[in-house]
């Protein structure tokens, strides 16, 4: 019955996130003020490898120093053998109002 009850209760109380992050030297204060900035996608990765690599890329010439992949779905483009991946990601900066203050 507790885990229902935790099941259903997650549905309004959204978990915290905890971002993969790609810069390093972060203190504890900054990584506690991490906040989702903005969302990016990728629909043309052919491996997860790709997948990620596609995303840090995109949040490193963002600034972000953290992303989120959020979705990630997988399909054939028309005729072609090679299945093609697509993923939706949160990036993630320091608060630095939260972090410095």
């Amino acid at each position: 019955m507790k885990g229902l009850v935790n099941d259903v209760l997650s549905i309004f109380y959204p978990k915290s996130v905890k971002p993969v992050l790609i810069r390093s030297g972060l203190s504890h204060r900054e990584i506690a003020s991490l906040q989702a900035v903005g969302v990016t996608t990728v629909s043309w990765a052919t491996s997860m490898e790709e997948l990620n690599n596609a995303i840090v890329k995109k949040a490193l010439d963002a600034g972000a120093v953290g992303y989120h992949i959020t979705h990630v779905e997988s399909h054939k483009p028309g005729k072609e053998e090679q299945h093609v991946m697509a993923a939706t990601a949160t990036f993630y900066h320091i608060n630095h109002k939260v972090a410095y203050d």
